[in-house]
C-alpha cells in the first residue's frame, strides 16, 4: 500500500480521461485503497469534473467550441432542407444585336508638313513618312477593334473633313515647313487614301465616303477672302481618289465644293464641315461651336430640316459636347500650334458608333501612337544638383 503522497503523484500522472467509466474503482484496485480516497484526491486537484459518475453512469462531455456548435447546428438544418439544382443557362443562338454603323472621322493629315522635334522641344515630330505610318496604324487599329467587338457593322462611313494636305501658300514661312510642294502632296495623298480604303474593304462590305473641300490649307492664297472654295486644291485629291475607287464594288465616294455637307446616317442628320468658321480664342471653342450649331439649325429650320449632330475638325483637339464631335489630327503639334498658340494634343482620329434608334451610342478616340505613355520631352539639366562653391 502506497502512502497518500505517492497515491496523489500516481493519480496526477494518470488523470481520468473524458468519457472513461470506472476510474475510481480502477485506481482503488491499483493503489490498494478505498474508492473514497481516490474520489478525495480527484476533488482536491479538481479532476472530478471529467470523471464519469459511477452511480448514474452519465458521461460528462467536453465543452465544445461555440464555432463547432454553430457549424453542427447549421449542418443539421441543411440536412432537412430539400436539395437545390442549378438552372440551365438560357442561350439564344444566332441572336441578332441591334445593327450599328460606324463613322470614321478623318481630317488634318497635313501631308507634306515637316516638324523638327528640336524646334518644338520634343513636344512633336512629323514628316510625310510618319503621316503614312499613322494612316496605316489607323487602318490596322480599326481592323483590330473588329476582332473583339461583338457587334460588327456592315457599313463604314468615312467623313473627310479637310486639311489632308499641308499646302504651301497660307503663310509666308510655310515653304520652310514643308517637305515638298503641293503637286507631290496631291499625288501621294490620293494613293494614301486608296490604300487606306482597300485595307478596310476586307472587313467592311460597304464603305461610304463623304468629303468636304473646305479645308483652309488647300487654298492657293494666303487670305481665304481671295480664294473661293471651288479653287481649293483638295478638290483634286477627292476627284482622283473617287476615280480610283469608282470601280470597286460596295465603295462610294461623294464630295462637294461647298464648305459643308449634310449626311444622313442611320436616320440621323450629320452636318460636316472643316471647322475653321468656328471661332476660338482660348482653347477648345465650346461656345463658338454651340453658337454655330444653333445658327445652322436656324437656317435649316427654314427648309423644315435640322442637324442632329455636327462633325468638325481644324482645331487639332479631340472633344465632344452638345452633339458636337471635334476631331483630332495626325501631326499632334507643330511649330505653329506649339510655338505660337501654346496648344497641342496627341495625334488621334475619332471613331463613332451609330444606332438607328439612339443615334451616336459610343465614341472612341483612336490614338495614332502605339504607346503614348513612353513619350518624353527634352528637359535640360535633369537630375543634376545645384551645387555651389
Amino acid at each position: 500500500m502506497l502512502d497518500i503522497n505517492k497515491r496523489e503523484e500516481y493519480i496526477l500522472a494518470n488523470p481520468p480521461k473524458i468519457g472513461e467509466f470506472g476510474y475510481y474503482k480502477k485506481m482503488a484496485e491499483i493503489l490498494g485503497t478505498a474508492e473514497e480516497n481516490i474520489r478525495y484526491i480527484c476533488r482536491k486537484y479538481n479532476l472530478q469534473k471529467i470523471v464519469n459518475k459511477q452511480q448514474n453512469k452519465k458521461v460528462i462531455e467536453e465543452e465544445k467550441d461555440p464555432k463547432e456548435e454553430i457549424e453542427e447546428y447549421i449542418s443539421k438544418i441543411y440536412e432537412k432542407v430539400s436539395e437545390r439544382k442549378r438552372l440551365e443557362p438560357i442561350i439564344e443562338k444566332h441572336k441578332k444585336l441591334k445593327p450599328e454603323k460606324w463613322i470614321q472621322v478623318f481630317s488634318d493629315l497635313h501631308y507634306g508638313l515637316k516638324v523638327n522635334p528640336l524646334e518644338v522641344g520634343d513636344l512633336g515630330g512629323y514628316n510625310p513618312e510618319i503621316a503614312k505610318q499613322r494612316v496605316q496604324y489607323l487602318a490596322s487599329t480599326l481592323c483590330r477593334i473588329l476582332e473583339y467587338y461583338p457587334n460588327r457593322p456592315e457599313e463604314l462611313y468615312i467623313a473627310l473633313l479637310g486639311d489632308n494636305m499641308e499646302g504651301a501658300y497660307m503663310r509666308g514661312n510655310q515653304q520652310a515647313n514643308i517637305k515638298f510642294g503641293v503637286c507631290q502632296q496631291i499625288i501621294d495623298i490620293v494613293e494614301i487614301f486608296v490604300d487606306f480604303i482597300v485595307i478596310l474593304s476586307r472587313y467592311f462590305p460597304t464603305i461610304k465616303i463623304f468629303a468636304v473641300v473646305g479645308g483652309n490649307h488647300g487654298r492657293p492664297t494666303k487670305s481665304k477672302m481671295d480664294s473661293p472654295t471651288s479653287d481649293n486644291l483638295e478638290q483634286l485629291i477627292y476627284h482622283y481618289a473617287k476615280e480610283r475607287l469608282d470601280k470597286m464594288e460596295g465603295i462610294s465616294f461623294e464630295y462637294t465644293i461647298a464648305q459643308h455637307m449634310i449626311v444622313e446616317i442611320a436616320g440621323f442628320k450629320f452636318w460636316t464641315e472643316h471647322g475653321d468658321t468656328v471661332r476660338s480664342w482660348t482653347g477648345i471653342p465650346f461656345y463658338g461651336a454651340k453658337r454655330e450649331k444653333a445658327n445652322i439649325n436656324d437656317m435649316l429650320a427654314k427648309f423644315h430640316e435640322h442637324a442632329d449632330y455636327m462633325l468638325i475638325a481644324h482645331h487639332h483637339q479631340k472633344a465632344s459636347f452638345n452633339e458636337i464631335f471635334m476631331n483630332g489630327s495626325f501631326p499632334g503639334g507643330d511649330i505653329y500650334s506649339i510655338g505660337s498658340l501654346r496648344r497641342m494634343d496627341l495625334p488621334c482620329q475619332k471613331l463613332l458608333g451609330v444606332n438607328e434608334k439612339h443615334g451616336i451610342i459610343w465614341e472612341r478616340d483612336v490614338f495614332l501612337i502605339d504607346d503614348p505613355a513612353k513619350l518624353r520631352v527634352k528637359i535640360y539639366n535633369q537630375g543634376s544638383g545645384n551645387e555651389t562653391c
